[in-house]
């Protein structure tokens, strides 16, 4: 699989970015993530940093070359990550449980797994426009959901940052599983926050990507996010993949990968691209309660 590959995270106009997001390419399977920490309660930043680093810990783990039941993994590791977010919690004793949002997808056999927990959205595009979009679990879209108001009045709307599910809160997060979609040459994936899609309408994101691979489209939108946001914008990240031929591959552009060329699972090595933001949070996470989850997740592949 040949694709071009680009992510960034800023901070925004907020004092600190919450913000976290990675990506783990192996030779039969692309593993992407994105985490939104909750900036109402403290630490956000934490739970969004434990649930990305344990997605990519446990993928590299069990992709050998590619996850068994890509669907059940998403499920199974983002519950589990959200138990070590409430381990970390009562291990240093916080005062409130850090939450955080998370919309994480897996490539693989050229489909597509995906699921979503909170308001940070998934796209998939084509030449023609939106293919899916993930929906949110917010307080407006239940209003909209209702009939109470329309789509437009969402981005105006003084309850838009209320969501209702996310990891971290005193009951299990609701994982919504998207559905399994085939992908071709020329689509587009797009996970990011809400500091970023709250400043489009669905056709500008299709505009932007119709004629452009990610290494330039995305750069480009969080420009002009960061200009609409008028300097009181929320964090704004995002990690995208084009997919893409032979013709259009670029063979000396750090933006384009070929997994082919990733080693096979007789060699450790994985192509790891983890965007961090810029004040690193040093974690000492319980080595016992990592082991634990890391066993849930091979009981869920087996038993889920």
């Amino acid at each position: 699989m040949k694709f071009a590959v680009f992510q960034d995270s800023r901070v925004g106009g907020r004092p600190y970015n919450q913000d976290r997001q990675g990506i783990c390419c192996k030779r039969e399977s692309t593993l992407l993530v994105i985490a939104d920490g909750m900036g109402g309660i403290k630490h956000g930043e934490v739970a969004a940093q434990i649930v990305v680093d344990h997605l990519l810990k446990h993928f590299k783990a069990l992709a050998r070359p590619k996850i068994d039941h890509p669907n059940r993994f998403l499920v199974n590791a983002v519950t589990t990550a959200h138990h070590s977010i409430m381990e970390y919690a009562a291990v240093h004793q916080l005062e409130e449980v850090p939450s955080t949002t998370v919309v994480a997808a897996i490539i693989q056999d050229n489909m597509l797994y995906w699921c979503h927990v909170g308001d940070s959205r998934l796209y998939l595009f084509d030449q023609e426009g939106v293919v899916l979009r993930s929906r949110d679990h917010s307080q407006v879209q239940r209003m909209i959901d209702q009939g109470f108001i329309n789509s437009s009045a969402i981005k105006e709307h003084p309850d838009r940052s209320k969501i209702y599910n996310c990891l971290g809160a005193l009951r299990d997060p609701e994982v919504e599983v998207g559905p399994k979609t085939q992908l071709e040459e020329g689509m587009t994936l797009l996970l990011c926050t809400d500091g970023l899609w709250g400043y489009f309408e669905d056709e500008e994101l299709e505009k932007a990507f119709a004629l452009r691979d990610v290494s330039v489209a995305l750069p480009i939108l969080m420009n002009i996010a960061e200009k609409r946001g008028e300097g009181r914008g929320d964090n704004l990240s995002a990690v995208s993949i084009t997919l893409v031929g032979d013709a259009k591959f670029k063979t000396n552009s750090p933006f384009f990968v070929d997994t082919d060329t990733i080693p096979d699972d007789t060699n450790p090595e994985q192509r790891v691209i983890q965007q961090r933001a810029e004040e690193e949070i040093v974690m000492e996470l319980d080595n016992d309660l990592d082991q634990k989850a890391f066993e849930e997740i091979q009981r869920g592949q087996k038993f889920y």
